[in-house]
Parts: structure tokens; C-alpha cells; sequence
């Protein structure tokens, strides 16, 4: 039995922290037109070819396999993830074929159920700013799931380049994030983050990208290690088996009758 509080990390670490990048895999990338600039780029001149070369889809529609495991737990089962852009990110996460939590995430909520227990919980989107300590908006969370890059500070940029990879890093008083992106196509293959320190840091590869049926090939697997002071350690592993992006699909989300609200 997956129980809510598990469920709430497992959503959140894979949710907020997650989903992005890594090495290539297919060799027939796809690359699409990079900004003009007329003269060498500088550090700070990489944010709109970064922008220009990002997965771009309104919707998406996916199955994946999950694994979530903090050294205390270790769980997996199968999820189908939707996507609506600016709207709503809709997960289903099913355990030997039967459905035991179901969440959603909107502009301003975040709502999960619990089948197991029959009880469900409504909080603010800023629960998981508050959870795991990192800045957390829907838009910041679509963008990960969609496998493009998350500034937490663009401040004092430096670049770097070593044969096919350009390494991006931006830092300020409190966070620092690093990128490695794969040219010609500035495809992203990895992404750190830490703020405060090390007091929580976040390490993030996609790997396996596919053609999806938008400007970039998705990832298909991703590997994310989470370490914080305030939840530990966790590693999760999301595999998507199925992939459509840009096709409107139904987005519903309801509590049943007889469910009781959980309590923090």
C-alpha cells in the first residue's frame, strides 16, 4: 500500500525536482534554428538560443514507469501523466493494475487521492515550495516535465565550451544551477541545482529522446537524485512508454463521496 504521506513525496520530488535530461541516445537529432546574433555569444547571449531550442507543446498525453526510493522506501508502479499548458499537470499512479493515487496540480492547488485509504488532501501549490524548498510554479513544473531547462538565477552567467558540449552556470547568494547541453542542437543532457548552499541539491539526466511529434525530440527516461536537508535523500526514475504531445485529451479531476480530507 502506497500511503499519502509517501505519495506526497514521490509526487512532489517528481514533480518539482524532476524530470529532465541526459545523454543522447538516438543519433538522429533533431536541431532547429538558433538565435542571430552577429558576433561571438557571451554567457548571457545563450538564454533565447536556451529558449529557442526548448520542447514546445500545449499538451501532453503519456504512460511511464515509476521507481521512487529514499533508503528507507522503495516503491514503483506505473503512472499516465497529462499536461495541459498553463492549465493543469494530471498524474494516475496504478500498483499491480488497480489505481491507488491520483493528483493534480493547477495554477494556485494541489489535490491527491489516496484510493487505499479512501482520504484525499487540498493544499496550496506553494506546499511544495514549502516541502522540499524550492521555488515552485505550475509553468516551472510543466517545464520539466517537458524536459526544458529551470533557471532558479541567471545572475553572473559563465559558459564553457568542451568539444560537442557547452556547459551553462549561473549563480547568486543562494542557488546555483549548471547545464549541459549537446551541440549542434543544444540539446539539454543534464541539470544541476543547488540553493543554499548544499544544504538541498538537485541532479537531473534525460536520456533515450525520441521523436515525439514536436520541434525537439523528448526524453523518454529520466533520472533525478534529490538531496535536502529537510527530506533526505531520494532517487526517482520515470520511463515514459508512450508519448503524444500537442493532441488535446480530458483533464478531470473529482473527489468521491465518503473520502475524508487529510490532515498535514
Amino acid at each position: 500500500m502506497i500511503s499519502l504521506p509517501v505519495f506526497r513525496s514521490f509526487l512532489g520530488a517528481f514533480i518539482v525536482l524532476t524530470l529532465v535530461l541526459s545523454s543522447g541516445c538516438n543519433t538522429n537529432k533533431k536541431v532547429t534554428e538558433t538565435a542571430t546574433i552577429d558576433r561571438p555569444l557571451g554567457p548571457a547571449d545563450y538564454i533565447s538560443v536556451f529558449a529557442q531550442n526548448q520542447v514546445q507543446a500545449e499538451w501532453l498525453n503519456g504512460s511511464a514507469r515509476l521507481s521512487f526510493d529514499d533508503g528507507d522506501m522503495s516503491i514503483g508502479g506505473t503512472a499516465t501523466i497529462k499536461m495541459q499548458k498553463g492549465k493543469a499537470i494530471w498524474m494516475s499512479v496504478k500498483k499491480f493494475g488497480f489505481e491507488v493515487a491520483r493528483a493534480m496540480v493547477t495554477p494556485d492547488s494541489l489535490f491527491i487521492l489516496d484510493r487505499f485509504n479512501k482520504e484525499y488532501a487540498a493544499e496550496p501549490i506553494s506546499y511544495i515550495s514549502e516541502r522540499f524548498k524550492l521555488p515552485a510554479d505550475l509553468a516551472m513544473l510543466q517545464q520539466i516535465l517537458l524536459g526544458n531547462p529551470v533557471f532558479l538565477t541567471q545572475y553572473t552567467p559563465k559558459s564553457s565550451m568542451e568539444e560537442n558540449i557547452l556547459r551553462w552556470s549561473a549563480e547568486d547568494e543562494d542557488a546555483r544551477n549548471d547545464f549541459w547541453f549537446l551541440l549542434p542542437g543544444y540539446q539539454l543532457d543534464r541539470m544541476e541545482v543547488q540553493q543554499g548552499g548544499n544544504a538541498r541539491s538537485l541532479a537531473i539526466q534525460l536520456l533515450d529522446y525520441q521523436d515525439a511529434g514536436t520541434n525537439r525530440d523528448f526524453s523518454y527516461l529520466r533520472k533525478i537524485a534529490v538531496n535536502s536537508r529537510e527530506t533526505g535523500k531520494a532517487d526517482i526514475e520515470i520511463e515514459f512508454t508512450q508519448v503524444e504531445l500537442n493532441v488535446p485529451t480530458n483533464i478531470d479531476f473529482s473527489v468521491p463521496p465518503r473520502y475524508e480530507r487529510m490532515s498535514k
